[in-house]
């Protein structure tokens, strides 16, 4: 019959799991050799060395709950001397009665190929999925994350597992957000929160994160979705809803001021005739002031007043050059060179109001003088885009804008110039989505500004010729 420990001996040696005895104290007293392998266990050892960081409270919890007559069964985060990480190992606990040592085993067998099959498509699904996944032990811990996260954060998985959760401060999250996700947890299970992330590139994300506690597993899943494009789509629609508010205030309003100004500007033709000495410069200050309000009201209707003009197809070429010669003197005025850059090389037809295109050429070329030094130079260039779109830019080494007032630039009435009206770009703006194209800027304070408009190029049909090359006319 086998003594006691000729049978500890064959428990050791023979099973395929990790097998060590500790004491009470956590030093490692026996070990096998799957344990000495994998986890670098051995007799005189101490477990503490193996637990990743933030386990050591569980653990402790785990060893006292191990007594005579009682089996308890706990799942850790273990990494071997060669830093080999074992995120999520169960581990099973007994008493030897003879010592009250705690003989400890770590089921690491091989699984079936039925499990490791499932396991290994699941793992697939979770490394890949599209949304970002991090999982947390009940005291914080990271035990996994997947690959997405350093798409939508820029971190390395592996160097974040075992770590704490507060390494995620530097991502936007706060001690407030912390506290919000806790005292969602412990109260209902679940929590989410949105957040704010700038990469390192400046780029503005818009991150919405769910996060629900597995009671069966105990741990923590953070499921984090972008929903960049969709912020930014709210907020074209809330800039569409502004332009129409303005519409609609701009036609309440136009028949009473028409009336108001007609009145004064007869009356200031009137002083006109009888003013003398001081009252002379009066009744100019009130002419030109009443010519501005005049102004501001045409560019206050134009914004989103419909025109009967007709769409028609027209040279973007020669519709962009008349607008640089007629802007040409007002640059010269400022000492500013004006440079037409066609990199296209070839007739380009749109189609659209070509009225309003030169009105929004105006505008944009006029922006650019105006936030332009002198001796600077002005480029209106035109540029391809693909087979279907065609980008006109308008280039000026100006004084630049920073990034609060480039998300700012296309709300109407907005304008960083003491005379402004701000109406200038969400009139441009409306013009180019009118055709189907859309408006971009790109700016760097102090070195310029340039703003691209990106438009769809009418498709025209090819005239018919003969094997000379000469145009086959069709009555």
């Amino acid at each position: 019959m086998k003594s006691i420990m000729e049978t500890l001996d064959s428990l050791f040696d023979e099973t395929d799991d990790a097998i060590v005895m500790v004491n009470r104290n956590n030093e490692c007293l026996r070990s096998n050799p799957r344990a000495v392998k994998t986890l670098g266990l051995f007799p005189g050892s101490m477990m503490d060395k193996v637990l990743q960081n933030g386990q050591e409270a569980g653990w402790s919890t785990f060893i006292s709950q191990v007594n005579p007559g009682r089996r308890v069964t706990s799942r850790f985060g273990l990494e071997n001397p060669s830093g080999k990480p074992f995120p999520d190992i169960e581990v099973i606990g007994t008493v030897f009665r003879h010592s009250n040592d705690v003989i400890l085993r770590f089921k690491m067998g091989e699984q079936s190929e039925r499990e490791r099959g499932g396991t290994q498509a699941y793992h697939s699904i979770f490394r890949h999925e599209v949304n970002c996944y991090l999982v947390f032990g009940k005291d914080g811990t990271i035990r996994d994350v997947n690959d997405r996260i350093g798409h939508f954060y820029g971190l390395d998985p592996d160097k974040l597992i075992g770590r704490r959760h507060t390494e995620l401060l530097g991502l936007g999250l706060t001690d407030d957000d912390f506290q919000l996700v806790k005292q969602g947890l412990e109260k209902n299970g679940q929590a989410e929160l949105k957040h704010r992330f700038v990469t390192a590139d400046g780029e503005e994300r818009f991150y919405h994160i769910f996060v629900y506690y597995e009671k069966h597993e105990e741990f923590i899943v953070a499921l984090v979705r972008d929903d960049t494009e969709k912020v930014f789509l709210k907020r074209q629609m809330e800039h569409s809803g502004s332009l129409s508010a303005i519409g609609q205030l701009a036609a309440s309003i136009a028949h009473e001021l028409k009336n108001a100004m007609t009145s004064v500007r007869g009356f200031t033709e009137l002083l006109k005739l009888s003013a003398e000495g001081d009252s002379v410069r009066y009744v100019h200050v009130i002419d030109s002031e009443m010519d501005r309000m005049e102004s501001l009201m045409a560019e206050f209707l134009t914004l989103s007043k419909p025109t009967d003009q007709e769409d028609e197809v027209f040279d973007l070429h020669k519709c962009l050059g008349d607008v640089v010669t007629v802007m040409e003197p007002q640059a010269t005025m400022r000492n500013i060179s004006v440079f037409m850059d066609n990199q296209v090389g070839e007739a380009v037809s749109l189609k659209g109001k070509k009225d309003r295109m030169k009105q929004a050429f105006i505008n944009l070329i006029k922006n650019a003088l105006e936030a332009s030094q002198e001796g600077t130079t002005l480029i209106v260039s035109l540029e391809h885009y693909d087979d279907g779109h065609i980008v006109v830019a308008f280039s000026d080494e100006g004084s630049g804008m920073t990034d609060l007032q480039i998300k700012q630039v296309f709300l109407p009435f907005f304008t960083t110039k003491r005379e402004g009206t701000g109406l200038g770009l969400p009139f441009v703006l409306e013009t180019a989505e009118s055709m189907g194209g859309h408006l971009f800027v790109k700016s760097e304070l102090g070195k310029g500004t340039r703003i691209e408009l990106l438009l769809p190029v009418q498709e025209t049909n090819p005239v018919p010729t003969d094997t000379d090359g000469a145009a086959i006319l069709i009555p």
